[in-house]
């Protein structure tokens, strides 16, 4: 396991004077990434050897917002490879041991040339420690699409959003969304599905769909976000948001 001790800054922060959405999913990502350097198979290694790893999908459990000036530990460990997918569990624990924020991921290993998923060798996996599943919800990949969405808006993706891959960062996927969701404070589960990447200067269309659903505890409102490209069919990622009951 690789922990990662941060406080949380007033960049970190929105007007709630909370870590916002973004700055979390950045910090999380970051400890990932900085894992993947401690076990020598970080940006480097990996662009020597023409591979990359791709989030497929989170699942993001919220059970309180750190605030400002908090001083968190973000910590991860990789739980299983199989063929070409990882899978790693994320957590944020704040000062009192309390586990605040509990993320399960899904990730591609990728050959950088032929953009296709490649099996997982030995030394692709070489230093992570395995470790057993962090007990949470299992959403699996795939998010649920309603029949119908609202076209809310359509945005060109700037040169900020893109990192080292060539494409849209992860993270200002959740950014993006979180712009057309009415409470933010209110989201107690996020679950993002990655489809495609999008580019520089590619227009995406944002579609908006309000869904109540019925499950074990009862009927939970969900808040689902599509962001497309101008091809019909051309998904990028779906973004869906779990209100808690007002």
């Amino acid at each position: 396991m690789y922990t990662y001790n941060k406080k949380v800054l007033f960049s970190d922060v929105d007007a709630t004077r909370r870590m916002s959405f973004g700055s979390l999913m950045d910090a999380m990502q970051d400890c990932v990434n900085i894992n993947s350097e401690s076990v020598g198979r970080g940006i480097d290694y990996m662009l020597a050897h023409k591979r990359t790893w791709f989030a497929i999908s989170w699942n993001i459990e919220i059970r309180r917002i750190p605030k400002m000036f908090e001083e968190i530990s973000v910590k991860t460990w990789a739980y299983e490879f199989a063929t070409s997918i990882g899978y790693r569990n994320v957590i944020v624990t704040d000062e009192n041991g309390e586990d605040i924020v509990c993320a399960d991921s899904m990730w591609t290993l990728m050959d950088m040339e032929t953009k296709h998923p490649v099996r997982i060798e030995e030394e692709d996996a070489k230093g992570y420690e395995i470790r057993p599943r962090y007990p949470m919800e299992r959403c699996g990949r795939k998010i649920r699409l309603p029949k119908e969405f609202e076209v809310v808006d359509t945005v060109v993706v700037p040169k900020a959003d893109i990192d080292y891959n060539g494409h849209m960062s992860n993270a200002k996927y959740i950014l993006l969304a979180n712009e057309y969701v009415e409470d933010i404070t209110c989201v107690n589960r996020i679950r993002v599905e990655y489809k495609s990447q999008a580019r520089y200067k590619e227009a995406l269309v944002i579609e908006r769909a309000i869904q109540e659903i019925e499950a074990e505890a009862g009927t939970e409102t969900h808040v689902i976000i599509k962001m497309s490209g101008k091809e019909a069919g051309d998904v990028k990622a779906v973004v869906d948001y779990r209100l808690t009951e007002a």
